[in-house]
């Protein structure tokens, strides 16, 4: 384990936003991550710095300039089946897998639980500190205990389901837990039998212009990924950090007026009180898909998606978040929040 100092921050950003990481350090095992943070806790140097946890950085967005951090880069690996029946497998997998290629293997499998949440950047450990969902799936779903290490006490401990705090984008490690647990395995409960077929206009599309009448899990795994692909911009080539902005639960009254003036637009009953509206939909219904803000611009295939167009700093990204912001409350009295956090 090596710890290296003044590490340019774009490397690890999807978006390449960002300067310099004070320090930086990679960590493969639960081994040495306790002596990692043995060095940060009693090492004069490291002792005062912040410690951050790094993992494909497809959901941050880094500051300019150096900034006074330690961030460790959770590469811890593992595959281990630790419980099966006849209905389901339980799954214990590294914080520092590749989540999709996790999807992919699971569905391979022929084991249902995960396969909405294909084509999803990111690695396994991040997936609970975000509650990660799409199509109608969340991971919490699925994760029955997390194994973090706790930076308070010192020592490795076992987080479940519940202990989580799981809201819609949000957990525990979000909140009162933040920068205190580093999540280095997920344990997920999938099943033999008995899937979901996501429900959503653009899936079910996919499969009748395909001819499937009967989709596997595999069929939908397929219709995700494609969606996905006319959806979101390629980070390669338009670096950004996918969903912007958080889809607003409303009032069920505030939906229904908006409905009125927008009788054709989807929207998603949450209960008999709220109702989720697709933040996309509200922007794009005030004009601004495919604006550029200078150097930053929305993606003109999904109004949710905010690309860095070359030299985009944090300060330009967070003026255009601030003027959609402003645009969309205007017309429609809702506020959106975004969804990636700003380090």
């Amino acid at each position: 384990m090596k710890i290296q100092e003044y590490v340019d921050i774009k490397d690890y950003s999807t978006l390449h936003i960002g300067g310099q990481f004070r320090y930086f350090s990679v960590v493969s095992s639960t081994e040495e991550l306790t002596s990692f943070y043995a060095i940060a806790q009693n090492d004069v140097k490291y002792k005062e710095i912040p410690v951050f946890i790094l993992g494909g950085g497809s959901n941050i967005v880094f500051s300019d300039g150096v900034i006074n951090i330690m961030a460790l880069k959770i590469e811890i690996k593992g595959f281990e089946i630790i419980t099966e029946t006849n209905e389901y497998t339980d799954i214990k997998i590294g914080g520092g897998e590749i989540w999709d290629k996790i999807v992919e293997k699971t569905v391979e499998m022929n084991l249902s639980g995960l396969e909405a949440l294909s084509a999803i950047p990111g690695t396994v450990g991040a997936t609970p500190v975000q509650n990660v969902g799409a199509y109608g799936a969340e991971v919490k779903d699925t994760i029955t205990e997390v194994e973090v290490f706790d930076m308070k006490d010192n020592k490795i401990k076992i987080m479940r389901s519940a202990d989580c705090k799981f809201g819609y984008r949000d957990s525990i490690f979000k909140n009162e837990a933040k920068g205190r647990y580093i999540i280095t395995t997920v344990t997920f409960r999938l099943f033999k039998s008995g899937f979901k077929i996501p429900s959503y206009p653009g899936v079910k599309r996919y499969f009748i212009d395909n001819n499937i009448n009967s989709p596997t899990l595999k069929n939908i795994r397929e219709a995700i990924i494609y969606i996905r692909s006319q959806k979101l911009p390629d980070t390669r080539t338009d670096p950004n950090v996918g969903s912007f902005f958080k889809n607003p639960i409303v009032p069920k009254e505030d939906a229904d007026q908006i409905n009125k003036k927008f009788p054709k637009a989807k929207f998603f009953p949450i209960d008999d009180e709220f109702t989720k509206i697709p933040a996309g939909w509200l922007i794009e219904n005030t004009g601004l898909k495919g604006k550029s803000f200078g150097n930053v611009s929305i993606y003109d295939k999904n109004a949710l998606v905010l690309v860095n167009n070359g030299n985009a700093t944090k300060e330009d990204l967070l003026k255009a978040k601030n003027e959609i912001v402003k645009i969309v409350e205007e017309k429609f009295g809702i506020t959106l929040e975004q969804e990636p956090e700003i380090v």
